[in-house]
């Protein structure tokens, strides 16, 4: 069911104030480029939302543990397990592409 992620250019216009924070963050070595500065964002950006659905950071954590570890069916927190499926594989690919 994981699809693989397949890179593809994006044109994104950030606020200045956001390009400065971000150029000095690649610059101070946190990340290795713009690029991987904004995936990791948006991972951050996903893995909110995804808490904030799931009723709290612990709940998300606990969930995505018992998930990995298949102690779990998705359908007994939500009928949406094709859903949670492509959120776990899309939350690891963006932390492995952020470098976490």
């Amino acid at each position: 069911m994981n699809k693989p992620v397949q890179p593809r250019p994006v044109t994104v216009t950030l606020r200045p104030e956001d390009a400065f924070d971000l150029g000095e963050r690649v610059a101070r070595g946190e990340f290795a480029s713009i690029d991987e500065a904004l995936a990791a964002e948006l991972a951050e950006l996903n893995y909110r939302r995804a808490a904030e659905l799931m009723g709290g950071d612990h709940k998300l954590e606990r969930f995505l543990n018992e998930l990995k570890a298949e102690t779990v069916d998705p359908k007994d927190y939500l009928d949406a397990n094709v859903v949670f499926e492509d959120l776990l594989a899309d939350l690891e690919a963006r932390a492995e592409a952020a470098g976490e």
